[in-house]
């Protein structure tokens, strides 16, 4: 039960299971921007500037956030009136079947503009599964995880993101350095996506062992499963806590896509930057650092509170964020190595409020329209924040910013990477302190904010 605070099986399981999950998960959205050079050449027309090519390719980042909402709603809303189980494998069951997909689309060169129109919805499809899998995976597994412990547990699954990333970028600094630049842009991207249904294999095989969520049974035996748990969350007092969640979650978007989004671009340069394998290596680092960092950030919040950690730390992304892109940007040019693993260690710093989100989501919602409230709640931030690189392009078009960096974008990501810790640091004066509330007891014992 929830309030133990001994790990049983079955959680370590359902951690295991959704660290997995949401590996994947960036795993396969790691692919675009690690591969962004070579999918403009696989799916993007020659003509336009190069820098113009590059946030076409970004662009279907974007897409693929902007739809979780989507799966979010249409899987949150079942696993909270049906259960979690079942849907945790049909979910990562999709993403797997999209992976191999992928694999196997028509390039510019056999189908011209189509074959980028079939890529782009291929990446809408998968948001609407990864929405799914966040919605039901996470609620799933910190509705197993011990009361004290959720911070830390919700850190962890959520290092599987970083961590997919690293793996990521680690096989395609293999691939690369392995093949040639016109191998990768014949075939080796294809090889690339189709591995994803690998880590697809392992969470299907444990998924299948585990048994309903606790707090899901506890919620039905009591009879609060609720007709329209979705829409539930646009009712008074309720839609009050959406909102908290939704501007929280589109700063930490704009922050985080902010950052990861243009290392690539940062780093390379055009090609008056590092090389392909150098920069993976360095973007596959970063991405470790996070992985660390996300843990020791839920570790913490279990010790002093998610609030006001969080708050703190948004003051610090104001502080540092530019002069982190600055020392990216220098590093890059000077194509010096140790200043690059220097900038790309305070970038990972970042990015660690992510460590919180996995508990904090759960502690907001009550459990008969958790997997809705989370899942929703966390993709909707994606409404506003995936659209990141639209917003870069229009920072890039400022004058005073594109006086400073000229031509190289490195300034205006640092720009709207700001305005979002600004934006979750305000939404958090409307929400309580979590940590020390019992699941069931949400939105039954706790004030709304």
């Amino acid at each position: 039960m929830a309030e133990s605070q001994t790990m049983s099986k079955d959680a370590k399981m359902a951690m295991i299971s959704q660290f997995l999950g949401f590996m994947l998960d960036a795993y396969d959205m790691a692919l675009v921007l690690v591969m962004a050079p070579i999918l403009v050449k696989v799916f993007i027309s020659p003509s336009g500037s190069a820098a113009w090519q590059y946030i076409i390719i970004v662009f279907t980042y974007s897409i693929t956030m902007a739809s979780r909402p989507i799966g979010s709603a249409i899987f949150g809303r079942y696993a909270d009136k049906i259960g979690r189980r079942f849907l945790l494998m049909f979910t990562i069951g999709g993403v797997g079947v999209l992976s191999v997909l992928a694999g196997f689309l028509p390039t510019y060169a056999q189908i011209g503009v189509w074959s980028y129109i079939l890529f782009a919805i291929l990446r809408l499809l998968m948001g609407v599964f990864f929405g799914g899998e966040y919605a039901v995976g996470h609620t799933f597994a910190i509705e197993y995880a011990p009361q004290k412990k959720r911070g830390t547990i919700g850190g962890f699954i959520q290092s599987g993101f970083p961590a997919g990333y690293v793996l990521g970028s680690l096989v395609f600094a293999l691939v690369s350095f392995l093949s040639t630049k016109e191998a990768l842009v014949a075939y080796g991207w294809r090889i690339m996506f189709v591995s994803g249904v690998i880590p697809v294999l392992f969470a299907l095989y444990i998924r299948r062992h585990l048994h309903e969520s606790p707090e899901f049974e506890k919620a039905k035996s009591l009879g609060k499963i609720e007709k329209s748990p979705f829409l539930n969350l646009f009712k008074k007092p309720q839609v009050f806590d959406f909102l908290q969640v939704f501007f929280f979650m589109t700063g930490l978007f704009l922050t985080d896509y902010s950052v990861y989004g243009f290392l690539p671009n940062i780093l390379t340069l055009k090609g008056r930057g590092f090389d392909t394998t150098t920069y993976s290596l360095i973007y596959g680092f970063a991405l470790f650092m996070a992985f660390l960092g996300y843990n020791f950030y839920g570790w913490l919040s279990d010790r002093t509170g998610r609030k006001g950690l969080t708050q703190w730390y948004c003051v610090f992304l104001v502080v540092f964020g530019i002069p982190v892109f600055y020392v990216l940007y220098h590093a890059a040019i000077a194509r010096n190595l140790w200043m690059a693993v220097l900038g790309t260690v305070m970038a990972a710093m970042l990015k660690l409020a992510w460590g919180v989100v996995p508990a904090y989501l759960c502690e907001r919602f009550p459990t008969k329209r958790r997997a809705a409230g989370v899942g929703f709640g966390y993709s909707a931030g994606a409404l506003l924040g995936a659209w990141f690189s639209v917003y870069v392009w229009w920072a890039h078009k400022i004058p005073f910013i594109a006086a400073i960096e000229g031509q190289d974008m490195w300034l205006s990501p640092a720009v709207i990477m700001t305005i979002g810790a600004i934006m979750t640091f305000i939404s958090l004066f409307f929400s309580p302190e979590t940590k020390d509330l019992k699941l069931d007891e949400v939105g039954e014992k706790q004030p709304t904010a």
